[in-house]
């Protein structure tokens, strides 16, 4: 059972093997690249055919599999039909969660693409890779495994997260549900990291810099409507205290509370 009111849809669990088709810059701290492949599609595998590529919640979470410095490919799970066997190859590989930033099947004048958003941080594995990285390169995928639909039934959303969780708040804006208001404040380090992004009727779209900025923004709203659903992510220990804050003072229900640690200080 799911722990909020939003709606899962299972997908069977698919390693995936892309090439990078462009890497680009969408602000000073986040670097998109774009993975294109046949494997984004239907394709064969030991006992039957994986899946397509699906995500159809804003917050899904893929895995991206890199190479180790000095590698050509990662130690891979053995994929079967349905299910993964992972260390199956030798040694598990290092691989990092990211919310799909945008996926677009297959058309008559492009192959399938996925683009994931990955935050500059310093020294992180993936970040390095991402700063690196160039077209024509592998990389390989796992996911989503499942996806959450926007909780139905709602007046209000308060959506709040750091950079490591634009990707997801940036689809949530481009999915809002009709006639639902919203608040939306994103931290970010500075005004070059911004990015624009979309302005549904009745949402006000707050920037801040710095943790305590975060929150005394968010811990100065005061929700009003009858059913209020609270979306949280970002570093550990503020989305903790802000979930309390949500739980205790706006009295959010706890199936109207979703709140995730995307990473520690």
């Amino acid at each position: 059972m799911a722990r909020t009111r939003r709606q899962v849809i299972g997908w069977p669990t698919i390693l995936r093997e892309l090439t990078v088709a462009a890497v680009t810059d969408v602000s000073s701290t986040t670097r998109r690249v774009t993975l294109v492949g046949e494997q984004l599609g239907a394709f064969e595998v030991a006992g039957g055919t994986a899946a397509p590529f699906q995500s159809e919640g804003f917050d899904d979470q893929v895995k991206l599999l890199v190479p180790l410095a000095g590698a050509q490919r990662p130690p891979l799970p053995v994929q079967g039909p349905d299910r993964l066997e992972w260390g199956g190859a030798g040694g598990r590989p290092v691989a990092k969660d990211y919310t799909p930033r945008a996926f677009r099947p297959a058309s008559d004048r492009s192959p399938a693409a996925l683009d994931l958003d990955l935050v500059l941080h310093e020294g992180g594995f993936a970040a390095g890779w991402a700063r690196g990285v160039q077209p024509g390169e592998l990389a390989w995928s796992v996911g989503p495994t499942r996806s959450l639909l926007i909780p139905t039934e709602i007046d209000h959303l308060i959506v709040s997260g750091d950079e490591t969780a634009l990707p997801a708040i940036a689809r949530l804006l481009e999915q809002w549900p009709t006639g639902v208001t919203g608040n939306v404040v994103i931290e970010v380090p500075g005004p070059s990291s911004k990015q624009e992004l979309s302005s549904p009727i009745g949402v006000d779209v707050v920037w801040v810099h710095g943790a305590a900025a975060w929150i005394g923004e968010v811990e100065a709203l005061r929700p009003t409507a009858p059913t209020n659903f609270c979306w949280l992510a970002g570093e550990a220990g503020v989305v903790r205290r802000l979930r309390k804050f949500a739980s205790t003072e706006w009295e959010i229900a706890r199936d109207c509370l979703d709140a995730t640690g995307y990473w520690r200080v």
